[in-house]
């Protein structure tokens, strides 16, 4: 990481942001009006073109997991960094730093909240969403004639965003964001997630009533489906059961009505890897993995010791795509290590600059299935069978083959863990969770454990996904952390017995610039105490 590129732009990030954000765009409006040059299409004809919502939308998109183009430099690289890979990616066990190197090794991935990047990832979670959203929605919404399958369209990838910022913090300002305020009133988890789930509803039931007359949308300036309207479709659907299975262990009936409703839909769920949403190459732009920068220009990124031990005790043939072997084999780093410099010649991601960045994959639709119809949802079969469909999807989509074989396995189980340049911090192996499928109807928390397991093979490496399935259902089992030195009470732990980070505080610049409304918000919606410990609302199963 580029430490300058990232300090350089945190003091004031949220005050210059915020101030476009929350007071609405109004008067840069009327004065635009006022000085319209009668040469230049009215915003009419630029509506009809696409182009009035065109501008925004890439940049909506890129916002959703940071991502950019090559000329975006190491912005969006800064951002995936310390919000994914040295967040998420670290407390799922997916990679570890390679030496530990920031804050004189007090930071996210020994426990840590280190101020600068709470600020900075708040920042940018929240305004980069919100912002194009606000300008989507006016020029859809509020003047002239309405657009309403744009605002469909803006309605789920702004979901598909801010869900990841409030399953990272908990109660965030949602409704009154854009009124013209500065001092906005946050608003809690459970009443952000309901608003979801009529938002997705509502946006599902516009778009699909727009298919009947085009099955296109703003398909020269979208990066994910090139504007392709039932792929739109059938991913608002997958989010929805995404959400809905999210918050079984807080709300089952709340769970069960959404999940139900997103798999009987007519239009469908994502189904193949091709339905996949993704940022890679369309809308004539070309992004950058971050992972590629992170590897090899930033030199940060190891193998984590907790996939290690799942791949290499399953002889899981997905590792050899996830991962590069060192002397033929696999080499992992603990998170939260001491700050060292031994780990270089340890096993780093297998990514290139050009691989896409998934959203979502068609195997995690399988498991969401899976889970549903194990906690006695109507998901449309067993829960055995989505279970065995959601590894193969996973075998299809990483190239690998003989998934059948894997399947029938019930006796390889996950490794030690042994740590060649330090012995200290070799343990044993996480879990003994098997592969394949318990019959028994005994079996119910131990096959969670499996498809939750398997789900966490599948959905590498999108860390906060894998992350907040760890917090929500105890599993994978994880190798704890190597050190905690946390100064947010958080426990050292696998994440199945508590310990590990729950959620983000708030940062301190929201403190500064709109301090009643946090601390409201801490009193009302998380027990009185801002910490990393303490549970966000769907956080709620008993482990």
């Amino acid at each position: 990481m580029k430490h300058n590129n990232i300090e350089k732009r945190i003091g004031s990030f949220l005050l210059a942001t915020f101030l476009f954000l929350l007071l609405g765009t109004s008067c840069i409006d009327d004065f635009a009006e006022i000085n319209k040059n009668p040469l230049y299409p009215d915003k009419e004809v630029e509506k009809q073109d696409g182009i009035l919502y065109g501008a925004y939308l890439a940049n909506f998109q890129k916002a959703v997991i940071p991502i950019g183009t090559a000329a975006d430099k190491t912005e969006p690289v800064n951002r995936y960094q310390i919000s994914v890979n040295l967040a998420g990616d670290a407390w799922a066990g997916y990679m570890s730093a390679r030496e530990n190197k920031w804050n004189g090794a007090l930071n996210f991935t020994n426990y840590f909240m280190y101020e600068n990047w709470v600020n900075y990832t708040f920042g940018f979670m929240v305004t980069d969403v919100f912002t194009p959203w606000i300008q989507i929605k006016r020029n859809s919404q509020d003047e002239g004639a309405k657009n309403d399958e744009i605002y469909a369209l803006a309605q789920v990838i702004k979901i598909a965003a801010l869900h990841r910022t409030t399953d990272m913090f908990g109660p965030i300002p949602y409704f009154k964001v854009g009124s013209g305020s500065f001092k906005v009133p946050y608003d809690s988890q459970e009443d952000v997630y309901r608003s979801f789930f009529k938002e997705l509803e509502e946006a599902i039931d516009m778009l699909t009533k727009y298919s009947e007359k085009s099955d296109k949308v703003l398909a020269d300036f979208d990066a994910v489906y090139e504007g392709d309207v039932n792929k739109w479709i059938r991913f608002a659907n997958s989010l929805m059961l995404r959400l809905a299975i999210r918050v079984r262990y807080a709300d089952e009936a709340l769970a069960k009505e959404y999940a139900e409703k997103a798999v009987i839909h007519p239009k469908g769920l994502i189904t193949t890897p091709e339905d996949a949403p993704k940022m890679g190459k369309g809308a004539g732009l070309q992004m950058k993995n971050p992972l590629k920068t992170i590897r090899d220009e930033y030199n940060d990124t190891r193998m984590g010791a907790t996939i290690y031990c799942y791949l290499q005790g399953y002889s899981d043939p997905r590792g050899a795509v996830y991962f590069n072997k060192v002397s033929g084999a696999f080499k992992a780093v603990r998170t939260g290590i001491p700050q060292t410099n031994v780990y270089g010649d340890f096993s780093t991601p297998k990514t290139s600059e050009d691989d896409p960045l998934y959203w979502m994959k068609a195997s995690e639709v399988l498991f969401l299935k899976a889970e549903g119809a194990l906690a006695g949802f109507e998901m449309g079969g067993k829960a055995k069978d989505f279970y065995n469909d959601g590894v193969r999807m996973s075998f299809q989509e990483n190239g690998v083959s003989d998934a059948d074989t894997y399947l029938a396995n019930s006796s390889y189980k996950p490794v030690n863990y042994t740590d060649s340049q330090n012995s200290s911090l070799s343990v044993e192996a996480p879990s003994a969770i098997t592969i394949r499928w318990n019959e028994s109807t005994d079996a119910i928390e131990e096959n969670l454990e499996r498809i939750i397991t398997q789900k966490y093979l599948a959905i590498y490496p999108n860390g906060q996904e894998a992350w907040t399935e760890w917090r929500r259902t105890g599993y994978p089992r994880q190798i704890v952390v190597a050190e905690n030195k946390t100064n947010a009470n958080v426990s050292t732990g696998n994440g199945f017995n508590r310990g590990g980070v729950r959620r983000l505080p708030y940062p301190r610049n929201e403190y500064d610039q709109n301090g009643a409304n946090v601390s409201d918000a801490v009193s009302k919606y998380l027990n009185g105490t801002d910490d990393a410990a303490t549970n966000v609302w769907w956080d709620k199963k008993y482990k």
